[in-house]
């Protein structure tokens, strides 16, 4: 019973993914409208399996269209997400990433790099 019990233990560590770190604000993110998205499982552990390190199972993702100023966050239909899944993806939106990390930073660099220069801007 106790192999049991850390078996399961290790198991909701590794299916809590992103979820049990703390967040930073990306400096500069701009305000983008959240769109909520419920679909079949396999659909959404399909779209999010590129978000989540190896061997860890999306719970849902977010994923940001700057051009349109829209973040979509997948969640399973089957398996609805817990409160608390759904404010960690909505404080992605608002541009919190994970603390430590710097992939919605360059993210937003990278496109930021493709825009063309403001008029008028002075060198």
């Amino acid at each position: 019973m106790p192999r049991m019990r850390a078996i399961c233990a290790v198991l909701a560590l590794l299916t809590a993914g992103c979820s049990v770190m703390g967040h930073q604000k990306v400096e500069g993110w701009p305000a983008l409208a959240i769109v909520e998205h419920y679909v079949p499982h396999a659909e959404m552990r399909d779209r999010c399996a590129r978000y989540t390190g190896f061997g860890a199972m999306a719970e849902a993702c977010a994923e940001f269209n700057l051009v349109a100023r829209q973040c979509h966050i997948w969640y399973s239909a089957d398996f609805p997400p817990q409160d608390w899944i759904k404010e960690h993806e909505r404080l992605h939106c608002a541009g919190y990433d994970h603390v430590g990390s710097s992939g919605m930073r360059l993210f937003l660099q990278a496109y930021l790099a493709r825009q063309p220069a403001a008029v008028g801007a002075s060198r």
